[in-house]
């Protein structure tokens, strides 16, 4: 619901400045001559975008109503770590007071196909298929009395992803000003239900134009990255532990302060300690917890060079805490 209440303010406010995009006048430079205007709308026929035709007839230059696109993604960002829990086989979660968490990274690497067209000249709908490849590196301590154990572990996944979007832009003055909103949600290997997540990208740019074909766009934003904050999933011990650790987890509950832990989670350590001394191979492991973005906000700088209608070509940069780079085949 609260998704279809954005999708629909966003269109009503887009629907109530339309008037207004075309009096703040785009970049005098990008205006077509009556000439130009003539020569499309003498064939033009397209449905999409509503209003084109009078959007054409105000001097404006569109893009082609429908597009395809190819984009590589990728990702480096902090992750957030909290109400971490464990358990074995098919037995609940159990929060677990002796693990701490520190500088936790995830890098993704995605590819995806995204199909568009323009509903109106100001408002662009699409979907997305796509397929990513996550290395999350974790620094866990297991902490106790006089005992501290820090190691290392390294959890690489894979998956699909699907999604939809919508873009919407304004003119303002000889700028431009857009936003744009979608949700995503990703099939993980190692998760038991697949990961919503909604991304608000907001840009302000300014588009040069060299030739009536060719043309480069450029811009700086933010974006705003939002995911489920409760993951569950199952692990094998093998991947999840280091072996040059074991002999540490092994003697954990000879260390002074296991005794101050709560019966369920000594009774817990004590089976995971079972688990690696006789099914080390085949073990695994259930875990929960909540997890967010260390930085929900970065920086954008980008650029779009239009070579021809049919074909663009853009790149973006994401700065400060949350790095990125996206490259988009239009």
């Amino acid at each position: 619901m609260k998704k279809l209440i954005t999708i629909s303010v966003m269109i009503i406010i887009m629907f109530l400045i339309e008037n207004n995009i075309y009096a703040q006048s785009a970049n005098p430079d990008l205006q077509l001559t009556q000439a130009e205007i003539d020569s499309i709308l003498k064939d033009y026929d397209s449905f999409f975008p509503i209003w084109g035709r009078q959007a054409i007839e105000k001097g404006f230059d569109l893009p082609y109503a429908y597009g395809a696109n190819i984009i590589y993604f990728y990702m480096n960002q902090g992750i957030n770590l909290d109400n971490f829990g464990l358990s074995l086989k098919n037995n609940p979660l159990q929060p677990v007071d002796f693990l701490t968490f520190k500088d936790t990274k995830t890098i993704v690497n995605t590819v995806n196909a995204r199909f568009d067209f323009w509903l109106f000249p100001f408002l662009n709908l699409y979907g997305l298929l796509g397929k990513g490849w996550s290395t999350t590196t974790v620094h866990p301590t297991i902490v106790l009395q006089d005992k501290e154990i820090p190691f290392t572990s390294e959890v690489k996944q894979s998956g699909l992803y699907y999604g939809l979007g919508l873009t919407g832009a304004v003119g303002i003055k000889n700028n431009w000003l857009s936003l744009d909103m979608n949700w995503t949600w990703t099939n993980l290997e190692l998760l038991e239900a697949p990961v919503p997540a909604r991304i608000i990208g907001i840009r302000y740019g300014r588009t040069i134009k060299f030739t009536n074909q060719k043309r480069m766009a450029v811009w700086i934003g933010t974006m705003h990255q939002k995911f489920k904050s409760e993951t569950n999933g199952t692990i094998y011990l093998k991947d999840a532990l280091p072996g040059d650790k074991i002999d540490e987890i092994i003697d954990i509950p000879n260390q002074p302060g296991f005794d101050d832990l709560p019966p369920l989670q000594q009774e817990l350590i004590r089976k995971i300690i079972d688990e690696i001394e006789n099914r080390w191979d085949t073990a695994a492991i259930n875990y929960g917890m909540d997890k967010g973005p260390e930085a929900p906000w970065n920086l954008l700088l980008g650029m779009n060079y239009e070579h021809t209608k049919h074909w663009q070509f853009r790149v973006e940069a994401g700065l400060i805490v949350r790095y990125s780079l996206l490259l988009n085949v239009n």
